[in-house]
């Protein structure tokens, strides 16, 4: 009764300034959680995730996690392992209550705490205004990475841990052990916690940088934090392997080249980003501003990757929003949330404080309301162009069996629908060698199709209508054409057919 009294009178008692602040940290949500309802099906246009819904839902029905691939013909027994284990269960779960209206929703909601606690994060050196800006022009640039996968569910987790990080290694400190979690739990939901290491890495350099090395405690608590790093992430179902099999997501493989993530950057299908990207080179140039040289170096180092592999844009954005604002703040001291704090409010500001009760209840209604349209309106659900459901609908009617030769992105839907794939988006660990070079020359020349057909026994395909393939299979003697909209098609074998 004590605490609750004391936390009304907090309430009641509140500042203008964290007024302010906290109303604009409900208006940036507000504002990116309207992006994301308009953004919804494409962050459903994502294939991988109906294989990572899939194997949540096996792990659920056998309480336990896989070994071997059991999901393709071609890599049938395979070593093969669900290292993103606890966000597929978290989806399985979800799409079971609510189908795809609720996965969008559990994506929406991430998207919103995320910018929630980057916005907290940079107005604690910057004034509201001007953080609130600089999220929304971080996760803006961004966007094209917020596909609804299991990565999606670490950017909570990867501004707290930059954050707090590169905090502790401003105030020349040693960081909170409690930060362990983070990594552990990151560890369990998505192969890309390695970068996390990275980021520990040049949090620790900074803090060398501002004067730690003569903090022999603290040193030495780095030292120790940095070393439990790796330790921690072995609480992993598949404990190291799960580490090593970073190594494939870091780098490209045979069986990640034909994805557009893995491509480099392009400027002219990329406008915005190369936009940002010069803005800041100017700015930084024209005004003098310095970074500091381990915060620079991380900088540099997602630039380079982000420039090899669009991928990296979900690291290179956020973690400069984290990083950069104490260096502005300091260097630019009229734009810091000291000099905003020391002045008087404006008149937009007091009002803010005046009416924070009924605007803050306004606001939360209406991204309740917004929550609530995703989940029981919208009945958002992925576009056939991700997921030919009529095509599979005829092949699982007229009986199609056999091995199937598909197209790459189709192979998580037919995951989901239980046929065997011959690839498919698990490309980190299976397809490697042979088959993604077999899968490639095929679209060459009629010859190597013939020859890939024959090797692996097809009896039917599924490619799209845009697909090489598809055309020089309506050629071939001895396949048909039996089922084709504008979003599939698929060719039987005629020996098949009189089965």
């Amino acid at each position: 009764m004590q605490s609750w009294m004391r936390a009304d009178e907090h309430r009641r008692n509140r500042s203008p300034d964290e007024s302010v602040r906290l109303l604009l940290a409900a208006a940036v949500i507000l504002v990116f959680l309207g992006v994301a309802i308009y953004l919804r099906e494409l962050m459903l246009a994502e294939p991988d995730l109906w294989w990572h819904i899939k194997t949540g839902l096996w792990m659920w029905q056998h309480g336990k996690t896989p070994n071997s691939d059991f999901y393709s013909y071609t890599f049938a027994g395979h070593p093969w392992m669900a290292k993103e284990w606890l966000s597929q269960l978290i989806f399985a779960a979800t799409y079971t209550l609510g189908n795809w209206s609720a996965v969008s929703a559990l994506a929406m909601l991430v998207l919103a705490l995320a910018t929630g606690l980057l916005y907290w994060s940079i107005s604690g050196f910057l004034r509201p205004s001007l953080a609130a800006a600089i999220t929304l022009v971080a996760f803006l640039v961004t966007c094209n990475t917020f596909t609804i996968r299991p990565h999606l569910l670490t950017l909570p987790l990867l501004v707290i841990w930059t954050d707090q990080l590169f905090k502790s290694s401003l105030n020349v400190r040693a960081p909170s052990f409690l930060l362990l979690v983070v990594i552990s739990l990151w560890a369990n939901l998505h192969a890309a916690f390695t970068m996390g290491f990275v980021i520990a890495f040049f949090a620790f350099l900074d803090f060398i940088e501002n004067g730690g090395w003569w903090k022999k405690e603290a040193l030495w608590k780095w030292l120790v934090f940095l070393a439990l790093c790796p330790v921690v992430t072995l609480l992993h179902p598949y404990s190291y392997r799960a580490m090593m099999a970073t190594l494939w997501v870091f780098r490209p493989n045979e069986g990640t080249v034909p994805l557009g993530e893995w491509q480099p950057f392009n400027a002219q299908l990329l406008p915005i980003h190369a936009t940002v990207l010069l803005g800041l080179a100017f700015g930084a140039m024209t005004s003098g501003f310095r970074l500091g040289l381990a915060r620079a170096l991380l900088i540099v180092l997602l630039t380079y990757l982000f420039l090899a592999h669009l991928r990296y844009a979900f690291f290179l954005f956020p973690v400069l929003a984290v990083i950069a604002p104490a260096a502005i703040s300091k260097q630019f001291p009229k734009l810091s949330a000291d000099r905003w704090r020391a002045g008087e409010r404006d008149p937009l500001e007091q009002r803010m404080h005046d009416a924070f009760r009924p605007v803050m209840s306004v606001v939360c209604g209406i991204a309740a309301t917004m929550l609530g349209l995703q989940l029981f309106v919208l009945h958002t659900a992925p576009s056939e162009k991700v997921s030919p459901s009529a095509a599979i609908a005829y092949a699982k009617a007229h009986g199609l069996s056999g091995h199937v030769f598909n197209d790459y992105n189709f192979g998580g839907p037919l995951i989901f629908n239980d046929i065997p794939t011959f690839i498919d988006g698990r490309s980190d660990q299976l397809f490697i060698g042979d088959i993604s070079k077999e899968f490639e020359a095929s679209l060459k020349d009629e010859k190597t199709l013939i020859e890939v057909l024959s090797k692996h026994d097809m009896q039917w395909t599924l490619f799209t209508p845009e697909d090489p393939r598809t055309k020089m299979l309506d050629k071939l003697p001895g396949w048909k054409r039996v089922f084709a909209d504008e979003n599939a098609i698929i060719h039987q074998r005629q020996d098949a057919l009189s089965q």
